[in-house]
């Protein structure tokens, strides 16, 4: 994919402002601003940018290895080995769901208590018998609190912690 861009690249900052970097149906793109340049330069920006996002097809979102676009809920580019463990994740938050949110609440209360944030993991204990499931919990707990944070919801939790949750940094 970078093939593509380098040409792209001669003309950034002079002639073209990359406007936007993003994903649309599990492909790259790419929404650049072309000004100053003559049309076959134009056509030769938007031509390199087809093929990157073409070529973004089958490279995984996430390791960079060889994917394909996987079609469950939000479309998106993964290799197998990715993929599996983003199922594992999902089925893992699927079933502590309720052990999350309490966690959650949990870490919202002692920060409060103590007027500063702590990393998650500083704060949680629980014990998996996998590594893999204990990263699980911590970056669910995490997600949770994040989202809530930005005005979500975690039950058992008002607005009045939240916006003093929000006032809160790490030391």
């Amino acid at each position: 994919m970078i093939d593509e861009l380098v040409p792209l690249s001669l003309f950034v900052g002079r002639h073209v402002v990359i406007r936007k970097v993003g994903e649309k149906w599990g492909l790259l793109d790419i929404r650049p601003d072309v000004k100053g340049l003559d049309e076959d330069r134009v056509h030769a920006v938007w031509h390199g940018l087809q093929r990157t996002r073409a070529r973004s097809a089958a490279i995984c979102e996430l390791c960079g290895r060889h994917g394909e676009i996987r079609r469950t809920g939000w479309h998106r580019v993964r290799c197998d080995g990715c993929e599996g463990e983003h199922l594992r994740r999902r089925h893992f938050v699927d079933a502590n769901r309720r052990a999350i949110e309490d966690t959650a609440l949990f870490y919202v209360g002692v920060c409060l208590e103590h007027r500063r944030l702590f990393p998650v993991a500083n704060i949680v204990l629980q014990a998996w018998p996998d590594d893999i499931d204990r990263r699980h919990f911590i970056d669910a707990v995490n997600d949770a609190v994040s989202w809530w944070r930005a005005g979500s919801w975690i039950e058992r939790i008002g607005d009045e912690q939240r916006e003093a949750f929000r006032g809160l940094r790490f030391p």
